[in-house]
């Protein structure tokens, strides 16, 4: 029976050591780049604007920064991939030896798996990235050309990277949202910081939240709708406004069919010897879509210079205006009542038995499937579309209709036509009145 010839211990580990030496040099270098180059703060951002080769190279890397990150993660998979499977070899040779009496081996091949993991912890992730997070600028310019060489090398294989990646967040964590770059508790404790005066300090405080809420707001939830401004064909006069100002502050200008707005007129820096050449006062609008948030709205504002954005629906049919003016109110309104923004949202809640109370632009929808039944409309898509239509005018504070046996009460409504409703059955208002 011919006798099996199990190799020399220290020999298989001296011959797989320079190997495994590498590999853990490739997992630190990875996991070091990712820290330095995720680590640089803004001013360090601006220091890679010199014109050497590893700053731009390291620009170039951070412009794109979800490519720098899945080539990093890839390799460090791949190196740690390698690594463990070196280990597990050297682990089994180890085992082995049991075929030769050796009754330890099998406690000298689990001791050195735990070596193993330990080291490439220590040396592999936790040493490097600690230095990394510790001297960001250096090393992310040390280690720019070598990564830049590494991340070109997956450029193939990125598009399907990108693909599963992307499948996978929407298929296993659709809700996912990104992290916010900065929470109000952050603004909340720079502005206490700031100031002594407590009143200053809540009003501060209450303009910075609304900064920050802005990019959270959708534009079709603070536009001005259709019904709510007044369109003017060319050729444009003074006399078309009646003496008054229009609601927007602006004279906004179709084109000559009237269909849709191409230019406006800004009413609130017009001069008195200007009001005869309004064709030359016209200036130009920007396009966003109904589902871009106010926040894009007023960045598309500020680099174009100019003052009103016309909100388009997914056809490109104009369904509102968004002004300059308007976003600015959003951020400074301090009230502490029911605000404009608040009946600016979609929403529905119930606040008794078969009462509800939604706000004017909740879609007619969902307050069906909520209700479970059905109602008698004709085109109107949202709650206060519906009302309008049963009062033939705007929704006025106070206001009540009936439709189909459900009792619509205006209990609130802002000056641009934001309105909160009260929704309640007939069955429920007599059980009410009753007790």
């Amino acid at each position: 029976m011919p006798v099996e010839v199990v190799p020399d211990t220290w020999a298989v580990l001296i011959a797989y050591m320079p190997g495994m030496l590498a590999l853990l040099l490739l997992s630190s270098f990875f996991s070091g780049s990712e820290a330095a180059f995720f680590s640089l703060t803004l001013s360090q951002k601006r220091q890679l604007q010199h014109p050497s080769r590893a700053c731009r190279l390291a620009r170039a890397l951070l412009n794109r920064s979800d490519r720098l990150l899945m080539g990093i993660l890839f390799w460090n998979l791949a190196i740690n991939l390698v690594y463990f499977s070196v280990a597990s070899r050297i682990a089994l040779t180890i085992q082995s030896a049991a075929s030769t009496g050796e009754s330890n081996s099998h406690g000298l091949a689990a001791a050195f798996m735990v070596v193993v993991l330990i080291v490439i912890i220590l040396f592999g992730e936790f040493l490097p990235k600690s230095v990394a997070v510790l001297n960001p600028l250096p090393i992310a310019k040390f280690v720019a050309i070598p990564l830049s060489l590494a991340v070109r090398c997956i450029d193939v294989f990125l598009p399907i990277l990108t693909f599963a990646n992307e499948a996978s967040r929407r298929i296993l964590w659709p809700g996912l949202k990104p992290e916010s770059y900065l929470e109000l508790s952050d603004i909340d404790r720079a502005v206490e910081l700031s100031t002594s005066d407590s009143k200053l300090f809540q009003q501060e405080k209450e303009v910075l939240q609304n900064v920050i809420s802005l990019s959270d707001i959708r534009v079709e939830e603070w536009m001005r709708p259709r019904t709510q401004y007044l369109v003017f064909r060319p050729p444009l006069d003074i006399k078309q406004l009646g003496g008054q100002r229009t609601p927007s502050g602006y004279m906004l200008v179709t084109d000559p069919e009237g269909r849709e707005i191409v230019s406006a007129v800004d009413l609130h820096s017009l001069l008195p010897h200007e009001v005869d050449d309004l064709q030359n006062r016209r200036v130009p609008l920007v396009v966003v879509p109904w589902c871009a948030t106010v926040a894009d709205a007023l960045l598309k504002l500020k680099q174009s210079g100019c003052k009103v954005a016309v909100v388009v629906n997914e056809y490109g049919e104009t369904v509102g205006i968004l002004t300059w003016e308007e976003i600015f109110e959003a951020i400074l309104q301090l009230e502490h009542k029911q605000s404009k923004r608040q009946l600016a949202r979609a929403e529905i809640r119930q606040v008794g038995h078969g009462q509800w109370v939604a706000t004017g632009i909740t879609k007619l929808r969902r307050l069906e499937r909520l209700l479970g039944i059905r109602l008698d409309t004709s085109n109107n898509l949202t709650v206060t579309g519906l009302v309008q239509e049963q009062l033939r005018r705007l929704p006025e504070e106070g206001d009540v209709c009936v439709v189909d046996g459900w009792r619509f009460e205006v209990i609130d409504a802002a000056l641009r036509g934001e309105v909160l409703f009260k929704i309640s059955s007939d069955d429920s208002e007599q059980g009410d009145r009753e007790a």
